[in-house]
C-alpha cells in the first residue's frame, strides 16, 4: 500500500523583525511546586501575569503550561533574589523536542555575544548535577558559550528587583521570527565542515526501534527498517548519538528519513536546503513541523499510510501500527531516491530565505 502526502493542521506565519522585549520592576518569580501542584508563573508589580513570559500554543495563543493567575498561597514575606537584574528566558524543558521548540526561542538575545546583559534566569533545575542526564541541553548551552551554572533558577518564590523578558521567537503551531533560525544556525555551526554539506549520498533513517519508552512510535517499524536497510539506507538511532553528531548527519546526508517526531527538528540547526522524508502516524501534521521547515528553507515530504491504527501505549504515550510496512518501506525508498537525485536550482534556497518575512502559510 502506497503512502499519501499529509496535510498541515492549520496555517502558520513568519513575522517580521524581532520579538518584543519588556522590562518589569518588582516582579514575582514563581517556580513549579510539586507540593502546591501548581505550575510556574511570572507576575508584575500589579499582580498581573507578564504576557511576554508565557509559552503559548496555536493561533489563539492559549497558555501551554504556565499559570496566569496570581497565587493565593504565597508566604507572608517572599525573599528578594540576589541580583539587581535578570534576563528571563522561560522554562528549560528537559525533553529534546520541547527544549528546541519551547526553550530556545527565548534565547535569541544571546546571539550577540558582545552585548552586556544581566544574569540568565529560567525555570530550570537548581543544581548543575540535575542537568547532566540531559546531555542535549548541556551540549546546546555549550555551543552558546554557557554552562548550566550560568542559568540561575530558584526552587521557591522570589521577588525580582528588575527583570528583562524577551518574547519567544517561535510560538508552537502559529508563527516564528527569522532570528530563531539565526540562533539555531549559530548553535549548529561547528558541528560540520562547509565542504561536508550534502556530501554523503547514502540516505539515513532515524529509527525508534531501540527506544523502550517515549511519546510516540510505530509498533512495526522494525519491519520498515529491515526493508530500508536491504535497500541501502543506513539505520541510525538518535538516542545513541550526541547532539553534534545528529546535526552533522542532517548536514552531510542528501536525504534523511524518519518517523515524525522530535528528531526531525534537528534539521533547523543544519544548513538550509535539507531534504527530509517523515513517516507520519496521522494524515495531518502539527503545523509546528511546517513552521520549522519553512524557516529553515528545507524541502520536507510528510507521508501517511491509510489504515494506520492506534494500538495503545505500552511504554509510549501512543503506539501505531502500519497495515503494510513493506509497502511503506518500498515507497519510502522510491521517494528517497527521487529526492536524492533532485538538485536545488541555484539560488532557490537563498531566495526562499530572503522572502520569509513576506510569507504566510
Amino acid at each position: 500500500m502506497s503512502l499519501r502526502p499529509c496535510t498541515i493542521a492549520s496555517r502558520i506565519r513568519i513575522r517580521r523583525g524581532l520579538p518584543a522585549v519588556r522590562t518589569v520592576e518588582g516582579a514575582l518569580y514563581l517556580p513549579h511546586s510539586a507540593a502546591r501542584g501548581r505550575p510556574s508563573g511570572l507576575f508584575d508589580g500589579d499582580r498581573l501575569c507578564v504576557p511576554e513570559s508565557v509559552d503559548r500554543r496555536g493561533r489563539r495563543g492559549e497558555p501551554a503550561w504556565q499559570r496566569t493567575d496570581w497565587p493565593d498561597d504565597l508566604p507572608p514575606e517572599v525573599p528578594v533574589a540576589p541580583e539587581d537584574a535578570y534576563l528571563f528566558l522561560g522554562g528549560a524543558h528537559m525533553h529534546y523536542g520541547h527544549f528546541v521548540i519551547n526553550t530556545l526561542p527565548r534565547f535569541w538575545p544571546l546571539l550577540d555575544r558582545n552585548a552586556k546583559r544581566p544574569p540568565i534566569l529560567c525555570y530550570a533545575p537548581v543544581a548543575e548535577a540535575l542537568w547532566q542526564p540531559f546531555r542535549f541541553a548541556v551540549d546546546i548551552l555549550a555551543r552558546l558559550g554557557l554552562a548550566p551554572r550560568d542559568v540561575a533558577a530558584f526552587d521557591e518564590p522570589r521577588i525580582l528587583r528588575r527583570v528583562v523578558v524577551p518574547a519567544p521567537a517561535l510560538q508552537e503551531e502559529a508563527f516564528a521570527h527569522p532570528v530563531y533560525r539565526d540562533l539555531c544556525l549559530a548553535i549548529g555551526a561547528g558541528c560540520y565542515a562547509p565542504d561536508e554539506v550534502d556530501r554523503d549520498e547514502r540516505p539515513a533513517y532515524l529509527a525508534k526501534t531501540r527506544l523502550a519508552g517515549g511519546v510516540r512510535r510505530i509498533d512495526n517499524e522494525d519491519e520498515v527498517v529491515a526493508v530500508l536497510e536491504r535497500g541501502g539506507v543506513e539505520i541510525v538511532h538518535p538516542e545513541a548519538m550526541s547532539f553534534s553528531e545528529q546535526v552533522r548527519l542532517f548536514a552531510t546526508r542528501r536525504v534523511v528519513l524518519g518517523s515524525v517526531g522530535s528528531a526531525l527538528h534537528t534539521a533547523i540547526f543544519a544548513p538550509p536546503g535539507r531534504r527530509v522524508i517523515g513517516l507520519s502516524h496521522a494524515p495531518r501534521i502539527n503545523p509546528t513541523f511546517r513552521l520549522v521547515d519553512v524557516l529553515a528553507g528545507n524541502r520536507v515530504a510528510y507521508l501517511h499510510q491509510p489504515g494506520t491504527e492506534d494500538v495503545g501505549g505500552g511504554g509510549f504515550s501512543v503506539r501505531h501500527r502500519l497495515p503494510d510496512p513493506r509497502g511503506a518501506a518500498e515507497d519510502l525508498l522510491r521517494r528517497a531516491e527521487a529526492m536524492r537525485a533532485d538538485r536545488h536550482p541555484a539560488g532557490l534556497v537563498e531566495r526562499a530565505l530572503a522572502a520569509l518575512t513576506r510569507l504566510r502559510y
